[in-house]
């Protein structure tokens, strides 16, 4: 059903309009002075359109709806019956009902509103032939009646139809104006979703790692000083200094790669896996030579490395890595191993860094595996399509 205040809107307007135009028409040709009681029953009909017009009961109960249908066919079928056929009210209320019944309601006064119409205007022809004497000959040939009520029904029937169907396409459009308005706000609060997702992530694979460091020497060097060790806490302090600036560096960065678009990921990540080798003293072996790939794929895949490098430097304790990314006939290879205390990857997990990187990998379309068993290393094995 339609319940936008527009349509209403529009609906009543045009059937103040309907009013207005068939006032005016009885006004030109001089129906009003020929017959009194002729002009009461058009008054009459009238008005009880238009405050017809004042209410569309779209949201009421049924049998209000019924109600209001059949009164207002109701309306059209009397001034037929008295001789003023204004079949333009008629049809009006049977394209209301499309819009304020079910299918089998509709169904059921349409073919009652048919019925009835044909039998008013059957009840109506001699008052209609009184007008014309050709039309009184006419009427005197059965034939002739026969021709004249096939026609009216053939004619009905075609406009009703036409009627219908042009109300359902009307209903069709709306519900798919307002099923595209939902599918809009759903796109648009996915979009902010996958926002805040991003920007989480973000931070967690830029910040996470230096700014956890960087509280754990800010607490060695409170203790220190507490213990009054001189020496311990200006060299936490002196660590701390080196965590804050790879924070910054760390932003700068990431910043860096989201705006440049030369950005070289085989430059990038040796320099990862070089710092690696510098700052933990581990056995480090690479293989890098992967091709030239559009600068978010080339950023996920970074981010990807450095969240599986922070990985090792603060679960593993493993005292030898080795990395390769390449370009294979299956995809992009990226390879990640340690020889590590591993864990066990059917358990839950407490970090977000696993998370992180399942997150990039589908977002790339890859796939991801990770072969991993307590006291034997960890391996991680990612296949990303070219």
């Amino acid at each position: 059903m339609i319940s936008s205040a527009s349509f209403r809107s529009n609906l009543r307007y045009s059937e103040w309009v309907m009013i207005v135009g068939v006032s005016l028409g009885f006004l030109l040709d001089g129906s009003f002075q020929a017959s009194i009681a002729a002009s009461l029953q058009v008054v009459f009909c009238l008005v009880g359109y238009a405050l017809l017009s004042l209410v569309f009961p779209i949201n009421r109960p049924l049998w209000q709806r019924q109600v209001y249908v059949l009164a207002g066919i109701l309306l059209a079928l009397f001034m037929r019956v008295t001789g003023i056929g204004i079949e333009l009210f008629l049809y009006l209320y049977i394209a209301k009902s499309c819009f304020l019944l079910n299918r089998q309601n509709l169904i059921l006064t349409v073919t009652l509103t048919v019925i009835i119409g044909l039998l008013t205007f059957v009840w109506a022809l001699p008052k209609s032939a009184q007008m014309t004497t050709a039309l009184c000959v006419e009427l005197g040939d059965r034939n002739q009646i026969q021709q004249l009520i096939l026609r009216y029904l053939s004619d009905n029937l075609v406009v009703t139809v036409f009627i219908i169907a042009f109300s359902f396409m009307v209903i069709a459009e709306q519900k798919s104006r307002k099923r595209a308005e939902a599918l809009a706000e759903q796109v648009e609060t996915l979009a902010a979703t996958l926002e805040r997702t991003r920007i989480a992530r973000d931070i967690h694979d830029s910040l996470g790692h230096s700014l956890t460091n960087l509280n754990s020497r800010l607490t060695v060097a409170q203790k220190k000083l507490q213990q009054h060790d001189v020496n311990a806490v200006c060299e936490a302090v002196d660590t701390a200094k080196f965590l804050a600036s790879q924070c910054i560096e760390d932003v700068n960065h990431s910043l860096k790669t989201m705006r440049q678009s030369d950005f070289n990921l085989n430059q990038a990540l040796t320099n990862l896996v070089e710092q690696l080798r510098y700052n933990q003293a581990l056995s480090v072996q690479w293989e890098i030579n992967l091709p030239k790939l559009p600068l978010q794929t080339s950023h996920h895949i970074y981010c990807i490395v450095k969240e599986g490098l922070i990985n090792i430097q603060k679960y593993a304790h493993a005292s030898a890595v080795r990395f390769r990314g390449l370009s294979t006939p299956e995809g992009i290879l990226i390879e990640l191993a340690d020889d590590g205390q591993g864990f066990d990857p059917k358990l839950p997990h407490l970090g977000l860094g696993l998370q992180g990187i399942e997150e990039r990998v589908q977002l790339l379309r890859g796939q991801l595996t990770i072969n991993s068993t307590p006291g034997s290393g960890t391996q991680i094995q990612i296949i990303l399509p070219l």
